[in-house]
């Protein structure tokens, strides 16, 4: 069994920005686990375990719908907390930007993914960037006053590829390993109804 999920990467230039930031929430002292800069990635689909003679499905199906999505930009732009301030447990970055493109490019790959025999995810897609886990309240609201008033907005940057990525978890941490890149391409239009109903989001 492998751990596999589907992610769009920051550029290299926009993580050392983003560890920046993480400098200066982590002096707060808060006990929270940050996510190492490099691990820092835009999901679109979390597929958990599967079994290793699946991924190839899964590659082919991210591919097929990468086919029919030009490249977009998006950028990085506030923060916030999962689920709510009274119960922070995850503290992310927003994201702007063709995020209707993104959107409909993740519901594609549901789709797809749903067709080859993978389950659909019942929760409604929230674009973020994941940057810290909240272990404790110890610190917690001094944390928060520095995050949440935190000013960033950061220049686009071009999405121009999909990654398959595999998760493995260790104690220092998970370790990905990127499996296949899936491009994006800007001439490609959809000619069946099989793309139609692929790029449109239906089954």
């Amino acid at each position: 069994m492998v751990r596999i999920f589907l992610a769009i990467d920051p550029p290299s230039s926009q993580r050392k920005i983003l560890e920046a930031h993480q400098g200066r929430w982590k002096s707060t002292r808060a006990d929270v686990k940050w996510i190492y800069p490099s691990n820092m990635h835009l999901t679109l689909k979390f597929l958990g375990e599967i079994q290793e003679s699946s991924t190839e499905n899964v590659i082919a199906a991210c591919k097929e719908v990468c086919c029919l999505y030009g490249d977009f930009p998006l950028f990085f732009n506030g923060t916030g907390v999962f689920p709510n301030l009274r119960r922070p447990r995850v503290l992310w970055i927003g994201i702007g930007g063709k995020t209707d493109l993104m959107r409909r490019l993740q519901n594609s790959l549901e789709t797809a993914l749903e067709e080859k025999g993978f389950p659909r995810e019942d929760r409604t897609f929230r674009s973020h960037l994941t940057v810290g886990r909240v272990r404790s309240s110890y610190r917690l609201l001094r944390l928060l006053e520095v995050f949440l008033k935190d000013d960033i907005v950061f220049e686009p940057f071009t999405v121009k590829e999909v990654i398959v990525y595999k998760s493995r978890l260790t104690k220092q941490g998970p370790v990905y390993t990127p499996l296949a890149k899936c491009p994006l391409w800007t001439n490609e239009r959809p000619t069946s109804n099989v793309q139609h109903r692929m790029l449109n989001g239906k089954r």
